[in-house]
């Protein structure tokens, strides 16, 4: 049955969330009533001797500027008589068909927020799917909700609205409803997720993790060097908090969830660097080198602290060139920070294996989740020019754990420790990837 009503009888609340309407969009709309017909009625309420509208306010001004300009259209097969527009009174709606009225209009708007349009896809493909169970008709798919809201099911719209629907279950979240697009929004809703696995694999296999030669040990690593035995390594190669306020920053264009889980201030550093340098020379063996990460403000104050533990150090810093580095500290005057530097020291009168340059220049690996991550050759470049086949090597801030593939391939024994459990846990992954690999290569014969 249809039901037509004429257009100067219908009421529109004052207070409806719509105000405004884009005038080359309304034509759009009545051009598609007029050549294809009108899909859906209008949703009205009756109040009193009112009937007030619900849902269609975007159909019901392109149908008025047509009886305007005098054109006539279709609804369901017949023709819409003059000054009129088909109806549904929501009492005689389902529950769904309710759903489905208060949903629609808003499905529909253009000025939407991201986070308003990905709740609003989600709930239209939750409802299109009650419908089709509740019809026994083949589920509904998301390349179904991408079709009806974005006119293709398509490559990119079909995965778009997949994100949307997987987004708009986390906008409690404030990190994810905080993010200025959804794809921004996905890429931190991945890497938390990425974390929370990490972590949980990290509490899994306890404290300390081995596998064939090389160890993962979550703890305090200042408090495990107090109490360690003494000379036991041939290099250390480390990656300790900056005392730059790092943790400040971000999360690294979105490649990681926490970004930094420690606080980066200069005490914290200073505290670090007075147990950091004379342990890490009385953990190292009577002849070993050292390689420190650090901000180039605290270069010389590093220095002169490993040479009163005993390091001879080398005068300058070295330069690890970031060729794909972004960051700006000043995003309104530049320039991008190309660069970070490391300190170079050495016990005893431990010579090099390979005379290298003291720049190094490496791109990133894929970042696993951590914000401060090196790649795994510019650790195995530096433990190429320290360590032979079978020596020790040390990470007392191994973050990811990029010592444990840099040390493998050399045939080297890596020792890493980490307080953050996500990130351990990444490390512990990496030892896990790396024993996998040797097992299919001992079954496979090579």
């Amino acid at each position: 049955m249809r039901n037509y009503i004429k257009l100067s009888a219908i009421v529109i609340a004052p207070d409806r969330q719509r105000k405004e309407f884009k005038e080359d969009e309304l034509r759009t709309l009545a051009e598609s009533i007029r050549t294809k017909g009108l899909f859906h009625p209008i949703i009205l309420r009756v109040v009193g001797d009112s009937y007030v509208l619900v849902a269609g306010e975007r159909r019901l001004r392109a149908v008025q500027d047509l009886w305007d300009l005098g054109q006539a259209f279709m609804y369901d097969g017949a023709a819409v008589p003059s000054d009129s527009i088909p109806y549904a009174n929501i009492s005689d709606l389902s529950d769904l068909e309710i759903e489905e009225a208060e949903l629609e209009e808003n499905v529909q708007r253009t000025q939407l927020t991201w986070q308003e349009r990905a709740a609003a896809h989600a709930k239209l493909h939750t409802l299109r799917s009650k419908q089709a169970e509740a019809l026994g008709a083949p589920a509904h798919t998301i390349a179904d909700t991408a079709l009806e809201v974005r006119g293709s099911s398509a490559g990119v719209n079909q995965e778009n609205t997949r994100r949307e629907i997987i987004i708009a279950n986390h906008l409690d979240n404030p990190a994810v409803r905080a993010a200025k697009t959804a794809e921004e929004a996905f890429k931190i809703l991945r890497k938390e997720e990425a974390q929370v696995k990490s972590r949980d694999l990290g509490i899994s296999v306890g404290k300390t993790f081995s596998a064939s030669m090389h160890r993962a040990i979550n703890e305090d690593s200042l408090a495990w060097m107090r109490s360690a035995p003494a000379e036991q390594f041939d290099c250390i190669l480390t990656d300790p908090p900056y005392g730059m306020g790092a943790d400040e920053f971000g999360d690294s264009g979105g490649v990681a969830a926490g970004a930094h889980g420690y606080k980066d201030d200069a005490d914290n550093f200073l505290s670090i660097i007075k147990t950091l340098a004379p342990e890490s020379f009385r953990l190292a063996k009577a002849q070993a080198h050292m390689y420190c990460f650090c901000d180039i403000d605290w270069f010389f104050h590093l220095r002169d602290e490993f040479r009163a533990a005993g390091w001879q150090v080398f005068r300058t810093p070295w330069i690890w060139y970031k060729r794909a580095g972004m960051r700006a500290p000043w995003p309104d005057s530049g320039p991008q920070r190309k660069y970070e530097t490391l300190l170079y020291a050495v016990k005893g009168k431990c010579p090099v294996l390979r005379m290298g340059p003291d720049v190094l220049d490496f791109g990133p690996d894929a970042n696993l989740g951590h914000a401060a991550q090196k790649p795994v050759a510019l650790f195995r470049d530096l433990l190429t020019r320290t360590c032979l086949p079978g020596n020790t090597v040390f990470d007392p801030f191994m973050g990811s754990g990029p010592i444990f593939p840099a040390a493998h391939g050399l045939k080297l024994i890596a020792t890493g420790i980490e307080m953050d459990p996500a990130s351990y846990g990444i490390a512990v992954k990496r030892i896990q990837d790396l024993e996998a690999s040797a097992q299919l290569e001992l079954a496979l014969g090579l």
